[in-house]
């Protein structure tokens, strides 16, 4: 049953509910691809295969995703498994009960078949830590596979789970999404609620919970499953026509060469659709610096007593985010919220003249890692990296749904991914955009990757 493997998640439902196979069929599946790729990538941390078959002895899945194979960002609880959110103090800190997301995920029928790889308490800008090690990139186990739910990425792009649940503050589901060659979606916050951290969240809307999946379909399929129950669908079905283009913000980004070419020829394709195509870019740097004070703040108020727990315990990069928390002051957390509150108006105005920005996801391609387990990139690279932030901090502060879906591969074989932001609560819109994006991009491989693809 290894070949149902290539199907997409609604056609391996669609199987399913058909009878041409059983879920236990699909965890074998699973498995078997779990014991074929994961000594290459080290995407799951948490194997869940025996847990996910207790429940089926239990009880028949039924719902829009019976018998569908998923896995979850390991910083969300299920019951029964270890949240660690890779950090070692919390090895053993197993869940009595699974967050309210998981059990939506579940009642609609999903099993859930691991955790997935993360920076440590999600500091970072790749998905390594000491307790587990790297997650490798499925197409080059030598370049970055982005984070913080880069786990979650690849166990989709290697096709150990059809879907996969990922969680975004400043670009954590569409980075790796787009370094991975897959589809991943930031929903308008709120739309897919999730329990708060134990601390609560000092800045209610930056982080937000979504799906990860092969292709745009899937990835809807999983956001409906996610959902509360009686949830209407967020936003009318038509595609978003009128597009706003920009490969560097209007220069404020040093996007790569390449990946502006590669994003410029996607777009360009879209005319040939109906899209009408403009250049513009909304002014993002006082957003961006406000953004980085607010993630900062949140990271002493939500990690600070963690610091001060455990110590060097603790790795560096969370250490050093919670040191420049503690030196934000108050007022400038509060002229920080009044710069997002601006800019999500200034972004509200520019979407009564267009339906859609349309970026690069990332500007540039995924950078060279270390063998140590470090989150970051070397020093040389950190500045150059850091400076395409504003590429995925525009939707978060803005307050919008944001889509990355892949449009073609440079010249070493990196994906690339183009990133569709819309108007809070357009995210189905959004979603039938990125449809039309995949008609028209570059060839990609129609099942799941074998790593490694492009030699070390």
């Amino acid at each position: 049953m290894t070949g149902l493997t290539g199907l997409s998640a609604r056609d391996l439902v669609g199987v399913l509910a058909r009878g041409g196979a059983t879920a236990r069929d699909a965890l074998d599946a699973a498995g078997d691809r779990m014991r074929r790729v994961e000594p290459d990538v080290n995407a799951v941390t948490t194997v869940a295969l025996d847990r996910a078959r207790e429940a089926l002895g239990r009880r028949t899945p039924a719902g829009p995703l019976a018998g569908l194979p998923i896995t979850v960002k390991d910083v969300v609880d299920v019951a029964g498994l270890p949240t660690t959110h890779g950090s070692a103090p919390y090895r053993d800190a197993v869940a009595r009960r699974s967050d309210p997301l998981v059990r939506r995920l579940e009642r609609a029928g999903a099993l859930v078949v691991g955790k997935t790889n993360v920076p440590e308490l999600l500091a970072g800008a790749d998905t390594a830590n000491t307790l587990f090690g790297r997650t490798r990139n499925p197409w080059d186990p030598a370049v970055s596979c982005g984070a913080s739910s880069g786990g979650a990425a690849v166990s989709v792009a290697t096709g150990t789970a059809w879907c996969a649940h990922g969680e975004d503050t400043a670009g954590s589901i569409r980075i790796p999404a787009a370094f991975c060659g897959v589809v991943g979606l930031r929903p308008t916050p709120g739309l897919v609620p999730a329990g708060d951290p134990p601390a609560g969240d000092p800045v209610p809307g930056l982080t937000v919970h979504g799906p990860i999946a092969r292709d745009v379909a899937d990835a809807e399929l999983l956001l409906r499953a996610m959902r509360p129950a009686g949830q209407a669908p967020s936003g009318p079905p038509a595609p978003l026509r009128r597009v706003a283009f920009s490969t560097d913000l209007g220069g404020a980004v040093p996007t790569d060469p390449e990946i502006a070419a590669i994003c410029t020829r996607a777009v360009q394709r879209l005319a040939g659709l109906g899209y009408r195509i403009e250049g513009y870019a909304p002014p993002v740097a006082d957003a961006h610096r406000a953004c980085l004070t607010l993630l900062a703040h949140r990271a002493a108020v939500r990690h600070g007593p963690r610091v001060d727990r455990h110590g060097d315990r603790l790795g560096p990069a969370v250490r050093a985010e919670v040191a420049a928390g503690r030196a934000v002051t108050a007022d400038e957390v509060a002229r920080a919220e009044r710069v997002r509150a601006g800019f999500a108006a200034r972004i509200g105005t520019m979407f009564t003249g267009y339906d859609v920005l349309i970026l690069p996801t990332f500007g540039c391609p995924p950078w060279p890692v270390p063998e140590r387990p470090d989150p970051f990139p070397g020093a040389d690279l950190l500045p150059g990296i850091a400076a395409m932030w504003p590429l995925t901090t525009l939707a978060t502060m803005a307050g919008c749904p944001a889509l990355t879906v892949p449009c073609g591969r440079t010249a070493a074989g990196h994906p690339v991914g183009l990133q569709l932001v819309g108007p809070p609560g357009s995210d189905v819109a959004l979603l039938r955009t990125g449809r039309d994006v995949e008609l028209t991009r570059d060839a990609m491989p129609a099942g799941p990757v074998d790593p490694p693809v492009v030699p070390c």
